[in-house]
């Protein structure tokens, strides 16, 4: 799976080459504004949920940012993405473009990047949620579900599996109240009494080992093609790479 770096890279990329292409065609494009970074600082970071007892005290289930100014920013970010019809048309080669390649300038970024027409594998993602829900199911993880979930029974609160409290409704402002607070709280303790996320992840990293043993020729391919991406997004904007 390509990092943040790389998907940086091959974003300014794409969006420097759009741009050149729109420009071919008389229009001046600006790329719409980035949207706001927040939320998890790796891939597992908040894989498994809550597991920061300072922030869950402050955000209780929610990101450790302003979610009202957020979603301002991406409000202004979205707007200016809106394009006018004629530069939208040839941008994602709708029908009526007149003399816009194939798929659009947006098409023929993402040939220059990756080098052909088709979309970049989903696979190593696929086999990661595969892997996510599975472990799930196993006996250690069941385990410690059961004893999180008498642990925050006898606190008052009635769930059966952890992100059964992230995704409760009644958590759903931009703000975390008091109950959600309180039940973050108790949650981070039932958590460490329990070792959830210790056992989550090993059983998943089990399960990820085994598919990467499984669909290692494929996994090959997909990790060359990244690599390839990667090149020629740095040749587009004259980094080394």
């Amino acid at each position: 799976m390509p990092d943040q770096g790389q998907q940086e890279l091959i974003r300014d990329a794409r969006e420097s080459l759009v741009a050149s292409c729109m420009k071919r065609h008389g229009f001046a494009y600006k790329p719409a504004q980035k949207l706001p970074q927040y939320g998890p600082k790796s891939l597992t970071d908040l894989r498994y949920g809550i597991h920061d007892a300072t922030v869950a005290a402050q955000y209780g289930y929610k990101p450790a940012v302003d979610l009202a100014a957020v979603a301002e920013q991406e409000r202004r970010a979205m707007q200016s993405s809106v394009l006018p019809p004629e530069q939208e048309a040839v941008l994602t080669g709708q029908a009526g473009a007149k003399a816009a390649p194939p798929g659009g300038c947006l098409g023929e970024a993402h040939r220059k990047i990756v080098g052909t027409g088709e979309a970049e594998s989903t696979l190593p993602q696929d086999l990661a949620n595969q892997a996510y829900i599975k472990s799930k199911e196993s006996a250690a993880v069941r385990k410690a579900f059961s004893g999180w979930s008498a642990c925050m029974k006898s606190q008052g609160y009635q769930y059966a599996e952890p992100m059964d409290a992230v995704n409760d409704r009644r958590f759903a402002s931009r703000k975390a109240g008091p109950l959600e607070l309180a039940t973050a709280k108790a949650d981070i303790g039932c958590r460490e009494q329990n070792s959830v996320i210790k056992a989550w992840y090993a059983a998943e990293a089990e399960l990820q080992k085994g598919a990467v043993e499984r669909n290692a020729e494929r996994l090959r391919t997909v990790k060359s093609d990244l690599a390839q991406a990667v090149k020629n997004a740095a040749r587009v904007l004259g980094k080394s790479g």
